[in-house]
């Protein structure tokens, strides 16, 4: 080895120092060609294989990784996950996920609650009801009351009140005429509201239930089948009563009061509205008499036509 001069390396040093820098060249060259062979096998928007990638084996440790990372990646989530800048599927965060599906479930399902006429609210601003029998309209006083259905029920108007029915009319009963032998021709004392049977009959005003056989004599059960009879104490109808028959459960006993909007009892056909159309029968009577005279006869009865006043409290509009 030759001695080296000043400022000079031995020959020996010299030719490692060459071969150092040929194999960092000769790394850096390796390292730019690994990057473009990662930069050209990167999935392209949308999650497809870019051209000239090798596919990956199935079953091999290396498709497993790969499944693992679409997994997190979400790829089959809503557009709403996709990364907003590249396009490229992104995993939501724990804020953004989607819950989970509801497990469905196998216990029985509660029964809906009772949804009220919209009316079941008393509004003192309503005219109050005529408090005598002057100038009493039987065929268009409006009482304030609610509708006896709910709001979800479907219901449509059957028979009127003076309707023709038959049978004895007793001394409560509205009448339609004379017949040739002198008696009575008995007419409807009531609205129907034709629903199907099990609905739910609501209060149409707060009130005390009473004793029908108490308050109109001879009762007859046998016509009427079961009924809850509530008094007002309403102040915009005080005294004055809803008769609610034919229900084939009442869900309120004589002597209880009830609020408005309170379910009282279920539609039924109870007493002579068997093979009839499924309906709720309802009257309105009031707390003093009225003046009627048909065909030269004069009666004085609380019975008057409800239609009105259901009209007015149908959430339907009448």
């Amino acid at each position: 080895m030759t001695a080296a001069g000043p400022g000079q390396e031995p020959t020996r040093t010299s030719r490692a120092g060459t071969g150092r820098a040929i194999a960092l060249g000769a790394g850096a060259l390796a390292l730019a060609l690994v990057a473009l062979v990662a930069l050209v096998a990167v999935p392209r928007s949308g999650g497809a294989v870019s051209r000239g990638a090798s596919p990956i084996p199935s079953g091999s440790a290396t498709a497993s990784s790969a499944g693992a990372a679409a997994a997190s990646a979400d790829c089959t989530t809503a557009p709403a996950a996709l990364g907003a800048s590249s396009g490229v599927c992104t995993a939501p965060s724990a804020s953004t996920a989607p819950s989970a599906a509801p497990i469905a479930s196998t216990a029985p399902i509660a029964s809906s609650p009772v949804s009220p006429s919209p009316t079941a609210t008393l509004d003192t601003a309503d005219p109050p009801a005529p408090t005598s029998a002057r100038g009493f309209k039987v065929r268009a006083t409006v009482v304030p009351l609610a509708f006896p259905l709910p709001s979800t029920a479907a219901y449509r108007y059957g028979d009127a009140w003076r309707a023709p029915r038959d049978g004895i009319a007793r001394r409560y009963n509205q009448i339609r005429g004379i017949a040739p032998d002198g008696s009575y021709l008995r007419a409807h004392d009531g609205i129907d509201l034709l629903v199907k049977n099990g609905t739910p009959v609501l209060a149409p005003f707060s009130g005390t239930v009473v004793d029908p056989a108490r308050r109109w004599k001879p009762w007859d059960p046998g016509r009427y089948g079961k009924v809850v009879v509530i008094e007002s104490d309403e102040p915009t109808s005080p005294g004055y009563l809803v008769v609610l028959a034919h229900l084939s459960k009442a869900s309120a006993a004589i002597g209880d009061h009830v609020e408005r909007g309170q379910l009282v009892g279920r539609t039924g056909q109870t007493g002579n509205a068997v093979g009839t159309k499924p309906h709720l029968h309802l009257e309105l009577r009031a707390p003093f008499l009225i003046r009627y005279g048909y065909a030269g006869v004069i009666r004085r009865l609380d019975v008057f036509d409800a239609e009105p006043s259901i009209r007015a409290a149908d959430p339907r509009g009448g």
